[in-house]
């Protein structure tokens, strides 16, 4: 018999209105999902072959709107091949005006025969560490408060 029911690491491109209906409407489905964003510049998500910001954006807002109660998990890759400081930037105020309840942050590592691997535009190793160590200290500061 089931008792609890929770989504981990769920696709922005999976969602549909019957689940986040099912979620919302479920007692047995606990209100939190884990859903890796990965980034929010849109040349990033291109290059990651992810769902555009407008996209997830308005997914975020529906979630929010439809889910009373959710808590929302993330996770960020700074560092990404041809990840550009106004990119960086562009994630840096997103976080801030997300205020996610639980969010990782991880520098990108290159792994031997993606796509990522042989990029141009390789983002050096002491600027993804720098960068993720500045979202690391944003997300501490804002993320929202829930309760357990």
């Amino acid at each position: 018999q089931l008792r609890r029911m929770g989504l981990l690491y769920c696709y922005p491109s999976y969602f549909s209105d019957e689940l986040i209906d099912a979620i919302a409407s479920i007692d047995k489905v606990c209100k939190y999902i884990d859903m890796p964003l990965q980034h929010i510049s849109d040349p990033v998500l291109r290059a990651m072959n992810r769902p555009p910001r407008a996209h997830t954006e308005a997914l975020v807002r529906k979630l929010r709107a439809r889910i009373p109660g959710l808590v929302l998990r993330t996770t960020f890759i700074t560092g990404f091949p041809g990840e550009t400081p106004a990119d960086h930037a562009e994630l840096v105020k997103f976080i801030k005006e997300q205020q996610f309840e639980r969010a990782g942050v991880f520098a990108y590592s290159e792994e031997e025969g993606t796509p990522a691997a042989t990029m141009l535009s390789q983002v050096p190793e002491q600027v993804k560490q720098d960068r993720r160590d500045e979202l690391i200290s944003l997300v501490q500061k804002s993320q929202r408060p829930f309760a357990r």
